[in-house]
């Protein structure tokens, strides 16, 4: 059921009211500002944000808002409107490079074609290198009419300070449940509730990363370690150096292995970012996965404490946590330690070492505090 205190615009946004409403007034004003960086945690739909303001600064028909459905809008959410012009990386350790940069200054030095305004989306703005921004940086300082910049970002401290101090930031927060859980069940339809339901719990408003948590084809075998370590806490030193053939360790086994090809097939994936003109749609290829057992064991270790800490929190609040799973051990403040434990084994991974004795060490010490 559609909210009617939500504002009808943005085609394709959903969510982010606050952001739509300043901007909407802007637009209205005739004062949107030319620079703006659109700042949020991963996979909460800056790029979405961005194709459906660009409808609204470009559409004819339903001007301030965008239809969606003439054929200005269609275009720019389809990727192929000569006015919306995409700078994404190119060069190497996902960096944008000079080379782009400089043509995207040349491109919007004949701009707009069509349009009153000419949109450039920098997609991510912290990939933008000293070189790449400095290219830009003129353009940004000093922009000729009915040129704009959409700067998108996780981080604001990864943009250049040069750019981010001529920029205004729009910060884009999580999404509502309802939301998340109306794009699980568009994109995610194939997967079961409860591992939508979990992914929704999990991903805290990325719509995003729920989907892809959602499709995630080892989470199953993820959980059913998961189970295996608090009943190993139950019991004990004994069950925690049970060895390679108790419950255990081959749940440990069989999380850490590589996906087989049947999960791989059956996985659902986000659906592709429409694409900027004559690049490829992101996500239209799904990424190969690592082989690398050490890499796959290190994978492992973060998908568990993420479950694991989901678990925790939610009995924290009062709630069951993650459904099949046995209830961890503990008072309040014996779960906050867990969660704290467990923090410090993600850090201590990252930084290399076996994977496995890391996971038994914590293992071992938690049992002993366990009452």
């Amino acid at each position: 059921m559609s909210d009617p205190e939500r504002p009808a615009a943005f085609p394709g946004v959903l969510g982010h009211q606050q952001a739509t409403a300043a901007l909407m007034r802007a637009l209205d004003r005739g004062q949107i500002h030319h620079a703006l960086v659109l700042v949020g945690p991963r996979g909460v739909g800056k790029a979405t944000f961005a194709r459906g303001l660009a409808c609204a600064m470009l559409c004819q028909q339903t001007p301030g808002r965008g239809c969606g459905e003439c054929p200005t809008c269609r275009r720019v959410l389809l990727g192929h409107h000569p006015d919306v012009d995409w700078l994404t990386p190119d060069g190497k350790a996902g960096q944008i490079s000079v080379d782009a940069a400089r043509a995207c200054h040349v491109r919007q030095a004949h701009a707009p074609y069509e349009a009153e305004r000419h949109i450039i989306v920098v997609d991510p703005a912290d990939a933008l290198g000293e070189g790449a921004g400095n290219a830009l940086l003129k353009t940004i300082e000093e922009p000729r009419p009915g040129i704009h910049f959409l700067l998108l970002t996780t981080n604001l401290q990864g943009v250049l300070p040069t750019i981010l101090s001529r920029a205004l930031p729009i910060r884009l927060g999580r999404l509502d449940d309802d939301d998340v859980r109306g794009i699980l069940g568009k994109h995610a339809h194939d997967i079961p509730p409860e591992r939508r339901d979990m992914a929704m719990l999990l991903a805290e408003g990325s719509a995003g990363v729920a989907v892809e948590l959602a499709g995630d084809p080892t989470i199953v075998r993820i959980l059913d370690l998961l189970r295996q370590v608090l009943i190993a806490l139950g019991e004990g030193p004994r069950a925690i150096f049970g060895g390679d053939t108790g419950p255990l360790w081959t749940a440990w086994t069989a999380a850490s292995a590589a996906p087989t090809k049947e999960e791989t097939e059956a996985t659902t994936e986000a659906p592709p970012e429409p694409a900027p003109t004559g690049k490829p749609a992101k996500g239209a290829k799904a990424k190969k996965p690592a082989n690398d057992g050490p890499a796959l064991q290190r994978g492992a270790i973060r998908r568990l404490t993420e479950l694991w800490t989901l678990h925790l929190r939610e009995q924290i609040r009062g709630r069951q946590g993650l459904p099949g799973l046995p209830s961890a051990r503990g008072g309040p403040g014996e779960l906050v330690r867990t969660i704290a434990a467990l923090q410090d084994l993600g850090a201590r991974v990252e930084r290399m070492g076996n994977p496995r004795l890391m996971l038994e060490q914590t293992l071992l010490d938690l049992s002993r505090v366990s009452p």
